[in-house]
């Protein structure tokens, strides 16, 4: 598995979302604090919405903390945060986009 880095910024609730599927999941990780007031060059280059979290992984870039979640309980699946059962699944979903 490449490298992951997550691009993230201290006040942000959706970067919480991907440091907890981390923790929870145990996985190696770098992280990377911006200025959302004064966004470096190199972040705006690689984040469509100018937004955090950022994922990166090798040269790959992903957004948006579900996404993120997502990807990472699919690469990880040794410790699945995801219900089995498809409604379940749904309505996890649900909940999460709610929130």
């Amino acid at each position: 598995m490449s490298d992951l880095t997550l691009v993230s910024h201290n006040l942000c609730p959706y970067v919480q979302r991907a440091l907890i599927t981390l923790a929870e999941k145990s996985i190696p990780h770098h992280r990377v604090y911006v200025s959302l007031a004064d966004k470096p060059a190199w972040f705006t280059e690689i984040s469509p919405l100018g937004k955090v979290p950022l994922l990166r992984v090798g040269d790959e870039v992903l957004f948006e903390s579900s996404v993120i979640c997502e990807y990472l309980d699919e690469v990880f699946p040794d410790k699945p945060l995801r219900p089995a059962d498809p409604h379940a699944r749904g309505r996890m979903r649900g909940w999460a986009k709610w929130t």
